[in-house]
């Protein structure tokens, strides 16, 4: 079906959408369409501390992006599901990026609309994105105003920081509203920072515990880091292995190439990758790329490279950072050292990032996030958690103090925790104020909150006192932070990955499941190492098993890399003979919107599907509607009101199987309005109309204020075309309302609009 979208103009007073946020009501519709207002894009904190400094002039040039919502939700989440359970045919068969756009992203037509619908505003499209999860616009100001019924004005926060930000919530028509999830960068309050504290290697003191390495003044190497860690007896270096790291700066290559001339590593080979037009030149946070390269590079010196992707550090320039690395779908270890407090990232966009961290899982990514150098107050005065650590599909990493035998080798941790001050740097944790709790954190009996998401998931070395030496700008420094114990944990993960590679095991993956099931399990005290002398981060103690300060601890290198990667089989004295796999068993069919979801049980010995298609009993043909399967699922995108019948064969290099049991499914169209809510306004009568694409029922509430639609009038007469005509009101008064249909179980509402009598 062709949507034809319009630009509607001011409201002449009307009809209007209630605010779906607090507030009073103020977007208007015209016509056949209603506008709403997307919450979750006024920077309310920001702007109450600020000094407003007027409006943004009218020809400022503005880059924000659309961001739309995945598809097929639920079956995302099961699919996430059954990758990381060992006990399902679908543990470790990740999805490839064409694979994930196909099943998961937004339509085609969808993205088309949005597209057309910016256009339609005057605005101008500057880039796309392969998963079209995110469409990057730029205007002036003054036609963002006219598009979206807002104004933009310029504040100065208290530390001197500009920024502008919108007066109110963007409005959009119905039609955008059921396909976009949010917009990014319309408000610049937010910057990202790093989670680093530095010092001249010169400047440092020598005092217990203060510099406990061997390296310029006094820092860790990186044979300091595998003694400490249990890991100077393992083979795996990461060959083979893609690392990447999100940055929002540049760095200076020669600094690099020193510290593993020092330190005589491998120079790990870099590409660079700029986002949004970045330039690469390093700036104020260069310190931050220049260590997570060369920490990376420390632990995982035979990986094939690192992959620096860098873009401009504002919403629209980390959104798309982090979507670059998931349509790349190169790097199969992650890690990013730069945050901002959840409470100041939005509810747009927290929700926006979530859908790219969860292509990163279903594709096998491991994605590591430094939680914080603020202790448990990560904005600097409340209780609160750091994004993207408290995503749940990153794995978030705290800081620790280390202490060392004399031979270097490990001797305890405490949670990091320099004097007792936000200021002086503790480790991040505690409890996610958006994110409930996942799955994997359930029925454990330490965490802070059973209900909401507990960060972090584990720990390492993080305390400047026990710092890394980092060659930058020409000199040694002592570096400290949670950033350092993010990449540290990627490059160990490609350690992990060299040895499962070599077992034929899959990439790691979203590595919490399987970390708490090694955290729950019998083997815990040798796996991690284990904090528990209640030590604190500012609030949370360091107790025995999981806690919110240093969650599971730092990894005891050979011991989880075994629990991690088994050794590779011995090489076979013989080729075995291959043969034909057997019929793929259990195929079911279920129907959706315009798809049907297969999915069979895996055939023994197969390294590929096929799907046939028919519309009759046993009519599939010979010619197979999809070939190269890897997993055992399979959406097919088909018209709705036709059955189709499916069956599926296995393959591999001795030929193909017998086909599978058949499976069928009528795919329908929910119940759905096609058009928006209008109506014509009398003294004493208000006739609303709408339409629904299935024969339903009509029904209003209605009600003097918009919490108290205490009155309803309905029809039980199944149409499409629904009518209902109010009568007996008050003149020159406002009413809300709100209008549903219902055919059998299926129920649509629409938001609560309100008008004025005459």
């Amino acid at each position: 079906m062709k949507v034809v979208l319009k630009k509607f103009p001011l409201c002449l007073g009307l009809l209007f959408a209630v605010a779906t946020v607090a507030g009073a009501p103020s977007s208007c519709w015209a016509g056949n369409s209603a506008q709403v207002r997307l919450a979750g894009h006024v920077p309310a904190r920001s702007v109450a501390s600020a000094r407003r400094l007027g409006r943004l002039p009218a020809v400022t040039q503005m880059r924000f992006s659309f961001t739309l919502p995945l598809r097929n939700q639920q079956a995302l989440d099961d699919l996430l599901r059954r990758i990381y359970d060992p006990a399902d045919p679908h543990y470790g068969h990740y999805l490839t990026g064409a694979q994930f756009t196909e099943r998961f992203a937004p339509t085609v037509a969808d993205y088309e609309a949005v597209k057309s619908y910016a256009r339609g505003l005057g605005l101008t499209i500057t880039g796309t994105h392969a998963n079209r999860t995110v469409l990057d616009i730029a205007g002036p100001a003054a036609a963002v105003e006219a598009a979206f019924d807002l104004q933009m004005h310029q504040y100065q926060a208290h530390s001197g920081h500009n920024f502008f930000a919108p007066d109110r919530e963007p409005g959009v028509p119905d039609a955008v509203a059921a396909r976009i999830s949010g917009m990014v960068g319309l408000d610049s309050s937010a910057a990202w920072h790093t989670h680093s504290h530095a010092a001249r290697a010169t400047e440092v003191p020598m005092a217990t515990p203060y510099q406990v390495g061997t390296g310029p003044g006094g820092g860790m190497t990186p044979k300091d880091i595998a003694a400490a860690y249990n890991l100077s007896s393992v083979g795996a270096t990461g060959a083979g292995q893609t690392l990447a790291l999100f940055q929002l700066d540049g760095y200076t290559p020669s600094d690099v190439a020193a510290y593993a001339g020092y330190y005589g590593i491998s120079s790990v080979p870099l590409q660079n990758v700029l986002v949004d037009g970045f330039s690469g030149a390093p700036g104020s946070g260069a310190g931050e790329v220049t260590l997570d390269i060369e920490l990376q590079m420390a632990l995982a010196p035979g990986a094939s490279k690192i992959i620096v992707y860098q873009g401009p550090n504002t919403a629209k320039g980390v959104l798309d950072t982090y979507n670059r690395i998931a349509t790349d779908n190169v790097a199969k270890q992650v890690s990013s050292s730069w945050g901002l407090s959840e409470g100041e990232s939005g509810s747009s966009f927290l929700s926006s990032e979530n859908a790219m961290f969860q292509q990163m899982a279903v594709q096998g990514q491991t994605v590591y996030a430094a939680a914080g150098d603020s202790g448990a107050y990560d904005n600097g005065s409340t209780l609160s958690v750091d994004d993207p650590a408290s995503q749940p599909y990153v794995v978030g990493v705290g800081g620790t103090r280390l202490y060392l035998n004399s031979g270097g080798s490990y001797s305890r941790e405490s949670a990091w925790n320099s004097d007792g001050t936000v200021t002086g740097g503790a480790g991040g944790g505690g409890v996610s104020a958006f994110w409930p709790t996942p799955s994997w954190q359930q029925r454990l009996g330490n965490v802070a909150s059973s209900v909401m998401r507990n960060v972090p998931d584990v720990a390492l070395n993080s305390d400047p006192g026990t710092g890394y030496s980092i060659y930058y700008q020409g000199k040694w420094w002592i570096y400290g932070g949670t950033s350092c114990a993010a990449p540290l944990w990627a490059a160990f993960t490609a350690r992990v990955n060299q040895q499962r590679a070599a077992g034929g095991l899959a990439p790691l993956g979203f590595a919490n499941p399987v970390l708490y099931q090694v955290g729950t399990g019998s083997g815990y005290g040798s796996t991690f190492h284990d904090v528990a002398d209640s030590t604190t981060n500012l609030y949370y103690p360091a107790i025995t098993g999981y806690d919110n300060a240093t969650g599971w601890g730092s990894f005891n290198g050979a011991n989880l890399l075994a629990a991690l990667a088994p050794s590779a089989s011995s090489t076979p004295t013989s080729t075995p003979t291959v043969t034909v796999p057997a019929a793929p068993a259990g195929l079911k069919a279920t129907a959706g919107n315009g798809t049907v979801a297969l999915s069979w049980s895996a055939s023994s010995g197969a390294t590929g599907y096929s799907v046939y298609r028919g519309t009759a009993p046993g009519k599939e043909g010979t010619t197979p509607v999809k070939t190269g399967l890897t997993t055992t699922a399979y959406t097919d995108t088909v018209a709705n009101g036709t059955t189709y019948y499916y069956k599926v064969s296995a393959g591999n290099s001795a030929g193909s199987s017998p086909l599978s049991n058949e499976a069928s499914a009528t795919p329908t169209a929910p119940l759905a309005f096609t058009s928006g809510v209008s109506g014509s306004i009398g003294t004493t009568t208000a006739q609303i109309q709408w339409k629904t694409n299935l024969a339903s029922n009509s029904v209003i509430r209605y009600g003097t204020s918009s919490g108290s639609l205490g009155k309803s009038l309905s029809s039980s007469t199944l149409v499409t075309s629904h009518v209902v005509k109010l009568s007996s009101l008050s003149r020159k008064t406002t009413y809300y309302f709100q209008v549903s249909s219902s055919a059998g179980s299926s129920t649509v509402t629409s938001a609560i609009y309100y008008f004025k009598t005459q």
